[in-house]
């Protein structure tokens, strides 16, 4: 048997505290403000990672405005 098989699985998963997050954003543009607002207070990291290209665009979008 090999070591591979006697390690344990790691996973990438860590618990995101939004509230400094949500915090900041009281002082963001709509619609990124409300959007991060209405999230959780946790969010799973790959979440968490996933909604930050979203939220950048929309602040990129606003900006050119």
């Amino acid at each position: 048997m090999s070591w591979l098989s006697e390690s344990r699985e790691f996973t990438m998963t860590e618990t995101i505290d939004m509230r400094p997050l949500k915090e900041k954003a009281l002082n963001l543009p709509e619609p990124v403000k409300s959007l991060i607002l209405s999230e959780p207070d946790t969010l799973d990291s790959q979440d968490f990672i996933s909604k930050l290209g979203t939220w950048e665009r929309l602040l990129k979008l606003k900006e050119t405005r």
